[in-house]
């Protein structure tokens, strides 16, 4: 008798137990899914481009964060440049299909004028700014009417530090289509 009391008890204990943590889970999930607070998430990608072909007109899509957006990030990109450290690649952010050329600094230290340079700029969407910005996508644009041939050492390195739900869950998340804002009529 003591003996299935003793189970009895036990079983009941565990499934208090199971039962209590299962509330929490879903309450911690639920919690979490209903923030609109930036969540801390390191995330680091590098992109080889060696060997690589971007063709005229064309973009390559690098790096995709919907359904959140990128409140803070970081962009490094080695690309082929001129005497005068300028480059003729554009490296787009944005929130899709409306992306815009960043505004790239050039790392003079580490760049060959006329060959390579490194270039970088800081990501942050601020939606309810003076000037509201939303990214959740970057791309490596060629506006040119050249083919570009990225030879050794052409990298892209995209960091992201903290990434936030985009406002408008449930809508549509638009498409890729470079459209106008980049000037690409292909679509």
């Amino acid at each position: 008798m003591k003996n299935s009391r003793m189970q009895s008890l036990t079983l009941a204990a565990i499934l208090i137990a199971a039962v209590g943590s299962t509330s929490m889970l879903f309450a911690s999930t639920l919690q979490f899914s209903n923030a609109q607070e930036e969540t801390v998430a390191r995330d680091s990608q590098l992109i080889l481009l060696e060997g690589k072909t971007l063709p005229a007109k064309d973009y390559i899509h690098l790096y995709d964060t919907t359904p959140y957006m990128i409140k803070v990030g970081h962009v490094a990109a080695k690309l082929p440049c001129d005497n005068n450290g300028e480059t003729l690649l554009k490296v787009l952010i944005g929130k899709a299909p409306d992306l815009k050329p960043a505004e790239l600094e050039l790392v003079k230290p580490l760049s060959t004028l006329g060959n390579m340079c490194i270039y970088h700029v800081d990501v942050k969407s601020d939606p309810r700014g003076i000037n509201p910005t939303t990214i959740t996508d970057i791309a490596l644009q060629n506006p040119t009417d050249k083919e570009v041939k990225f030879g050794p050492t052409a990298t892209v390195v995209i960091g992201v530090d903290a990434i936030m739900p985009l406002e408008e869950t449930g809508k549509s998340m638009g498409n890729m289509s470079m459209g106008n804002s980049t000037g690409n009529s292909t679509g």
